[in-house]
């Protein structure tokens, strides 16, 4: 039995750049914002998956759909993002490991003109 699970992420995850600039001026400041991140994404994680959703049956394919307001960040610099979100799939129970024993490919599609910027994350027990 394949397994498909998709979830719409809404928390602001900085840009590769953001990151970078903020740990120019203050290591423990870039580290304290992973931090609220992550516990932001692990939220809304657990209230958006209204059943226990761990993942069984490895290795999954993960797809990522950022939801942009414009074209002004370079796909690569968003795209930065997904380790916040597999950290946090992982710290939620989702997922047992965010290694490539676990997932065997990960695919990016940018969709341009939203009202806001947020990810779909998709991940299933077979390539889509």
């Amino acid at each position: 039995m394949s397994l498909k699970r998709r979830v719409a992420l809404h928390t602001v995850i900085p840009t590769a750049n953001e990151m970078i600039n903020i740990e120019r001026r203050n290591k423990y400041l870039a580290a304290k914002l992973k931090a609220t991140t992550e516990r932001d994404l692990i939220r809304e994680l657990i209230a958006s998956l209204t059943t226990k959703h761990e993942v069984t049956q490895y290795p999954i394919h993960m797809t990522y759909t950022w939801h942009r307001k414009n074209k002004r960040t370079d796909p690569s610099n968003v795209a930065w993002g997904t380790k916040y979100v597999e950290d946090a799939l992982q710290r939620a129970g989702v997922l047992r490991n965010d290694g490539p024993r676990e997932i065997a490919s990960i695919t990016h599609q940018y969709v341009y003109g939203a009202d806001e910027n947020y990810v779909e994350v998709e991940w299933c027990s077979e390539p889509t």
